[in-house]
């Protein structure tokens, strides 16, 4: 096996608590206010709730460097060497420091759902320095998954017609699985024989990625045109 190397580029945001006033004698408290600071380099401090300072959740991810790495080597590259992308993770740090359930990619291009559950599977584990303040704090980071080997790209079948009617055949599922929710953005590889080899997608809430999920899971057992044997096809829809 090639040894599996990564620039990782995290671009982290969290929310920190608005520092209040003295109110004057008789007058009420004044309320909290968002506060917002300017982008710092790749970093990106957005204050509500409570904050956990940039450094400090750039180095705690730095220390799961390479999990991340495995879940990408382990539940893509082992099964097709083709899979790269990027990926955006939003999650929410509790008073304690614990990540809760609240934990989605809201953007990306990677396209393996096995990939992204290794990855929230080890982000749940992680343990943050307590939000300044008191509150809960939100982090969002993108990283980049870029396979090692030399390739060539996929066919890029996003607005193929052939692949857009064949997915039409599976629309009941996919409508099954979204629930009337939109702004799932699917991405799917097609093998040799049109066999789906991945898939994966992202969304701009929890219930928008659950149902990307599902759809995801349910692609597996689709089939679509042939891309031939010298590359797979990868293609990228909006629902």
């Amino acid at each position: 096996m090639k040894k599996l190397t990564l620039l990782l580029g995290f671009l982290v945001l969290s929310c920190g608590a608005s520092k209040e006033s003295v109110a004057p004698v008789h007058a009420p408290a004044p309320e909290m206010e968002e506060v917002v600071t300017e982008p710092q380099q790749n970093v990106q401090v957005n204050g509500l709730w409570g904050k956990i300072d940039d450094s400090i959740v750039e180095d705690t991810m730095q220390q799961h460097f390479q999990a991340f790495l495995d879940c990408y080597q382990t539940e893509a590259l082992d099964f097709l060497e083709e899979i790269e992308g990027d990926l955006s993770v939003f999650l929410i740090v509790a008073p304690d420091g614990s990540v809760t359930d609240e934990i989605y990619f809201e953007d990306g291009s990677l396209g393996s759902e096995a990939t992204q559950s290794c990855v929230i599977g080890k982000m749940k584990r992680i343990h943050f320095q307590k939000p300044i303040g008191g509150g809960k704090a939100k982090v969002r980071y993108n990283f980049p998954f870029e396979a090692p080997y030399n390739h060539p790209a996929p066919f890029d079948w996003s607005g193929n017609e052939q692949f857009l009617n064949d997915l039409e055949t599976h629309r009941e599922e996919i409508d099954t699985c979204l629930q009337g929710k939109t702004g799932v953005r699917f991405i799917i590889y097609i093998g040799r024989g049109g066999k789906v080899e991945a898939a994966g997608a992202t969304a701009g809430n929890q219930d928008a990625y659950d149902a990307g999920r599902c759809i995801s899971r349910a692609s597996k057992n689709w089939m679509f045109a042939n891309p031939g044997k010298s590359r797979p096809a990868k293609a990228i829809v909006q629902f």
